[in-house]
């Protein structure tokens, strides 16, 4: 076999030029290989196969020191001595699965269920606080010192951990003068709280009238004091969704159309109502940078700049969407010279290579002028140093012929 002699430095892979003008030091392809920024190549070592079967999709690798896998609806711990594979949580179906950590708890969700796992704690939990299937009931009683009037009375359940659910459906009470109201079919749960928020007496503002352990069925408040009001009143637990992240000490849950996003202090519960907003189709990338988020919807790449999402300027950023799963946060020093200023940055790989997006909402285009990749449909992206060589790497998935089952990489240093 004839030795072909390349010119050095390589500059890169050209896709774009007409094969009669390539520029001197481009190639066409480069299969297996890895080119440094200094323009020398060499063979790549491939991949080692390490666990045999189907369905396996949506890895995360957890600031806790799990890599999750997911194999059809099953989230599984991968042990890399090992290559066994612990399940930790089964879902109602098999969906692409988004992940994320926020104040040391680790989330997912999808289209099909959502879930978290607390710090310090491998017990499957969900993703805010719910209320018992059984619904408690509220009479009035004759016995108690109540003024009379019509009043407003709900509930909320406190779990094992002192988080608090939602309240429950607000019911009226009429009561004679020195009456009381009386809870009923309250469910018994273990080391469990429940709260009793009442109006005063033809009044509209709900403020707590009991605190009680959940080992009764029934509870009677024959006095009201007035307490905290009830911070939890018409809100719900985040939305199932395709992407879930963290930003500005919320959690932001993306799905077709719409973004929502937990209130303030409560990372789990959001109001419908009001903690959303718009996007156009399906998310395809959502991640958080200093000063803003990054997401990409069928028109592409906007940026949404501060911290308060009920008061994001928002930026176009980029007209190319990302590829589903592609993007990761990466330290700025990590990256590039040009880079190195930002504490982290967003990159996500397109049908034109990767993107870069700054901490000033700016997207910096790696390789537009060079490639133009298969139309792929999903991913996910690593980064990591080997020997001496920094490096992004993006497995890849597409539903046109000889781009499937690809695995495209970059020298970002």
């Amino acid at each position: 076999m004839p030795v072909v002699d390349f010119p050095k430095p390589i500059k890169g892979i050209d896709q774009l030029s007409n094969e009669t003008s390539l520029l001197e030091g481009t190639v066409r392809e480069a299969e297996n290989v890895t080119i440094d920024k200094d323009g020398n190549f060499e063979r790549r070592e491939g991949y080692t196969l390490r666990v045999v079967g189907s369905g396996y999709h949506s890895l995360y690798s957890s600031m806790r020191g799990w890599l999750l896998v997911c194999q059809k609806n099953v989230i599984n711990v991968f042990d890399p001595e090992t290559y066994g594979l612990t399940p930790i949580a089964a879902m109602e179906a098999s969906y692409l699965t988004s992940f994320t950590e926020l104040n040391d708890n680790l989330y997912y969700t999808n289209p099909g269920a959502s879930g978290m796992f607390r710090v310090n704690e491998d017990v499957h939990r969900s993703l805010g606080v719910k209320l018992p299937d059984i619904e408690p009931q509220f009479s009035g009683s004759e016995n108690g010192t109540l003024p009379p009037g019509t009043y407003g009375v709900t509930y909320t359940f406190i779990d094992i951990a002192g988080e608090e659910s939602p309240t429950g459906k607000v019911v009226t009470v009429e009561l004679p003068d020195g009456g009381s109201i009386v809870g009923t079919l309250f469910t018994i749960v273990a080391n469990c709280k429940y709260r009793i928020y009442m109006t005063t007496a033809d009044g509209e503002e709900l403020y707590q009238a009991a605190e009680f352990d959940a080992d009764t069925a029934s509870y009677t408040v024959s006095t009201h004091t007035q307490e905290r009001q009830a911070d939890t009143y018409q809100l719900k637990p985040l939305p199932f969704g395709m992407i879930i992240r963290n930003h500005g000490s919320r959690l932001f849950v993306a799905t077709t159309d719409i973004v929502s996003y937990s209130t303030a202090f409560r990372p789990h519960l959001h109001n419908p109502a009001k903690h959303f907003f718009p996007i156009v189709g399906n998310p395809y990338m959502m991640e958080s940078v200093e000063a803003g988020l990054f997401i990409s919807d069928s028109t592409g790449v906007k940026f949404y700049q501060g911290s308060d999402a009920a008061e994001f300027v928002v930026i176009d950023a980029s007209p190319e969407r990302a590829i589903y799963g592609t993007s990761a946060v990466v330290p700025g020093k990590f990256m590039s010279e040009r880079f190195q200023e930002y504490d982290r940055v967003c990159v996500w790989l397109t049908r034109s290579g990767y993107q870069v997006g700054l901490p000033t909402g700016e997207v910096v285009a790696l390789h537009n002028e060079q490639v133009r990749l298969p139309n792929y449909v999903q991913g996910c992206s690593t980064y990591f140093t080997h020997e001496g060589k920094k490096q992004l790497v993006a497995p890849v998935q597409s539903n046109e012929i000889d781009g499937d089952n690809l695995a495209v990489d970059s020298s970002i240093m």
